[in-house]
Formats: structure tokens, sequence, C-alpha cells
């Protein structure tokens, strides 16, 4: 019994010595031989099995380009409150001016603008209807709701949210509400 026991340790013990080398030998030393084949079409075909026909390929060294330093920079927030936008063209396309708005709709109409180039964040829209503020905001759309009968003047106008300062006005448009 001693003896079986001795063996079967002296089998371990090779073991984990065999694998050991294993894990310290060189993996570089283990490479794959490339064959190349052309076939009846002309195509190349790569294996790592050799045939008749095959040629052996030798692979090139990987080029290798170290890595560029990048130097650290800080970035500089933008103050969006700096950015002034100045507008090109401001108008009221609806509705059109002279337009007779029938009293039968109960004087309810929609006025909309258009602005170039776009609303900036630090602007509002305004409407004036007949020379005082309707509404101020971020739309460039309004409802208007029982207008009296007779003629209206409606006139848009962009100015800053900050300082109420105007920056840009459309033309007046005269609109005709009808009995």
């Amino acid at each position: 019994m001693p003896v079986l026991s001795l063996c079967t340790m002296n089998k371990k013990i090779v073991l984990r010595g065999l694998i050991s080398l294993l894990f310290c030998s060189p993996i570089s030393g283990y490479t794959t031989d490339i064959f190349i084949t052309v076939d009846e079409n002309g195509n190349r075909i790569f294996s790592d099995v050799p045939s008749k026909q095959s040629r052996t390929h030798t692979l090139k060294e990987i080029s290798t380009i170290p890595a560029i330093k990048v130097q650290k920079t800080t970035a500089t927030a933008i103050n969006d409150q700096d950015i002034e936008v100045q507008y090109q063209q401001l108008s009221i396309i609806s509705p059109s001016t002279k337009s007779h708005i029938s009293r039968d709709k109960l004087g309810n109409f929609v006025v909309s603008a258009q602005v170039s180039p776009s609303l900036s964040d630090n602007d509002e829209a305004v409407l004036l209807f007949n020379g005082e503020e309707i509404s101020a905001g971020k739309q460039l759309n309004w409802q208007i709701n029982s207008a009296d009968r007779g003629a209206h003047e409606l006139q848009v106008v962009i100015r800053s949210r900050s300082n109420q300062q105007q920056k840009i006005s459309s033309a007046i448009v005269t609109v005709y509400v009808k009995r």
C-alpha cells in the first residue's frame, strides 16, 4: 500500500511541474504557418493547412507608431448672454394686410409671424394689438379672440428678455373685422 500512494504522489508532482513549465514557456515561439492557394478563378485562398498547389506566405512585421501625447486644456464656458443675434427679417405672415375678418367667426383669428434667423433664447417675441402689448414669449403664433369690429393694427417686435431693448419690428398690418 505505501508503494501505491508514493507513485500517486510522484505523478501529481510531475503533473504540476509540467503544467508550471507550460505556463512559463514563451508564447512567441508558437506561430502558425499561413498557406496561399490560387483557385481556377484566380481567387486567393488562405489556410493554415498546406495543399499540393499552396505556397507559404510570410507575414511582414506590423508597424507601430507611438501614441501622441495630447496636452490637457481647459474649456471656457460660453455665456449665452454675450451672444448678440442680429435679426435680418421679421414679418407677419398671417393675416395679410387689409384682410377682412367676418364677425360671424366672433372676431377670432390667429396672427403668425416669421423671423430670420430664428429667435434666440435670450430674446422674446411681442405682439402689439392697436399699439398695446397682448403677449410676450417664445412663440410666433397668437390667438386673438373676440376682436371688436373695425380696423385693428398688428405688429410684432423682438426684444431682449433681460433689458426689454427692442431689436427689430415688423411692418404694421391693418385688418378689418366686419359684422
